[in-house]
């Protein structure tokens, strides 16, 4: 089995995430039920055999450092530029390829 290196920063992002769940402080903001959810989601991306795009990745991995971030009070996650850095990443780990599809539907 050959290891990818999609699926090693997203194992790391997602063992990042669960570790954090026991690690971040249990009033902190976003807390640990968003490490445990981003956890779980980063893990069916890694499971999945098929090839990740770059945006996912990145998107996870950027995800990863905002709640680690967020749950040690290294920044303040509530602001409207963190709300709508998370949105977007949020939403391009989650969509990217309908995204992409829809981008070459409309071009070709």
């Amino acid at each position: 089995m050959k290891l990818r290196t999609q699926t090693f920063l997203l194992s790391m992002a997602a063992i990042i995430s669960f570790a954090d769940v026991f690690l971040a402080p249990k009033e902190s903001d976003p807390g640990p039920w968003a490490a445990a959810g981003l956890g779980l989601v980063l893990l069916r991306r890694v499971l999945i055999r098929a090839q990740q795009p770059a945006m996912a990745i990145l998107s996870g991995c950027f995800l990863t450092i905002l709640l680690v971030a967020g749950n040690h009070g290294l920044l303040n996650v509530n602001r409207p530029v963190w709300l709508g850095l998370i949105i977007t990443a949020g939403i391009c780990y989650a969509f990217w390829e309908k995204i992409a599809r829809l981008g070459r539907d409309a071009v070709g």
